[in-house]
């Protein structure tokens, strides 16, 4: 017997992909879960500002553009217009939290590193002075910048298909594709969107590798940058899983995922505990606890990466002057391997930037 649930999405096809995804894996871990009810989800599809509008991100509301009509949703609750549940990319959600939403679950992450995409097989190293490079990431533009100075960096916007196809030569990727799920409002609509009039004008795009791997379009990247040479976003490859906090008696965060403390009122909050993936949430819960401290969002040129090696959780982040001139770069780890322990490496590591000369480097207002 199962419980089925609304479930919010936006109707581009990562995002159609990845919420059919987690629902999947959420279901599959109610049902594999002795003493919890199965869970079925129903896809809704939510139209938001970052789909429709044009111009940079960084200027648009930054990372909350994509979530904020998701979590309208979510908190309208049972009245007809509402969802029980959202999938949104974490680097794409705010990090302060939002009151009367939790995050209950986040799923095992998929590769966090950035890629390049270029034309003839190129390389970073490889491209051409002058090259053009497409972002619209300033994270990714900064760090471009302190590798090769002489690039030229394009600031695109678009799905995935469409900022492929701003590479010379894959054009082709910026075609209309077939839409697999029906609650989309239209093909054409959910797939070309902002920034689809434009292709062939760039030498590479530099995306992120999950994206690439979810929607099986791996073949096209012609250089992995590994962390060491290019720091993810915070949260980067991993989903996380919203509901409302009313899905549990007693909402606290650092002990969501144990079942006693936390007392799931329904079928889909137990089964979230159950999908939940407890070494991806300590490494994005330090990441975002960064972000936090340093009060910034996707316009601050700012990456983190988090994860346990030989039972250390170890979190490096890099803060960058805008115009990719210099940087601070800066590493610690604990063997506190909790939620709490995890939020408190996140802080630390933003103190210590702060008193590198952080804010003024990167233009922070940090109160």
């Amino acid at each position: 017997m199962s419980e089925t649930y609304l479930l919010g999405t936006r109707g581009s096809a990562l995002a159609l992909t990845q919420s059919t995804l987690a629902a999947e894996h959420v279901t599959a871990a109610s049902h594999a879960h002795e003493g919890t009810t199965g869970v079925e989800f129903e896809l809704v599809t939510v139209k938001t500002e970052g789909d429709t509008l044009a111009g940079p991100l960084a200027t648009l509301g930054g990372t909350g553009v994509f979530a904020a009509a998701l979590r309208q949703r979510l908190l309208a609750g049972n009245n007809g217009e509402g969802v029980d549940m959202a999938v949104h990319s974490l680097k794409d959600l705010p990090s302060a939290p939002c009151p009367g939403l939790v995050v209950a679950a986040t799923l095992e992450r998929e590769d966090p590193r950035d890629a390049l995409v270029a034309r003839d097989q190129l390389t970073l190293d490889t491209l051409p002075t002058g090259a053009r490079v497409g972002t619209g990431s300033p994270r990714r533009a900064a760090q471009l910048r302190l590798l090769r100075p002489d690039l030229e960096i394009v600031d695109i916007r678009g799905n995935v298909g469409t900022r492929i196809a701003r590479v010379k030569g894959l054009e082709e990727h910026g075609a209309r594709q077939v839409m697999v799920q029906g609650s989309a409002e239209t093909d054409r609509q959910a797939h070309t969107g902002v920034g689809a009039e434009t292709t062939g004008d760039c030498d590479a795009v530099v995306l992120a590798v999950s994206g690439l791997k979810r929607l099986n379009k791996e073949d096209v990247i012609t250089e992995y940058l590994d962390p060491t040479r290019m720091l993810p976003a915070p949260g980067q490859g991993a989903l996380a899983l919203e509901v409302r906090e009313s899905e549990f008696a007693n909402p606290d965060i650092a002990s969501l995922t144990e079942t006693e403390i936390s007392r799931p009122v329904r079928s889909l909050g137990a089964a979230l505990i159950a999908a939940d993936h407890f070494e991806t949430r300590l490494a994005v819960t330090a990441e975002r606890a960064l972000l936090r401290r340093l009060e910034a969002g996707c316009a601050a040129p700012i990456g983190a990466y988090a994860h346990v090696i030989e039972g250390d959780l170890v979190l490096t982040a890099i803060v960058a002057d805008p115009r990719g001139t210099e940087c601070i770069r800066h590493s610690a780890a604990t063997v506190e391997l909790d939620i709490p322990g995890a939020e408190r490496l996140g802080v630390h590591v933003a103190e210590d930037m702060l008193q590198m000369g952080a804010a003024a480097l990167a233009g922070l207002e940090v109160s």
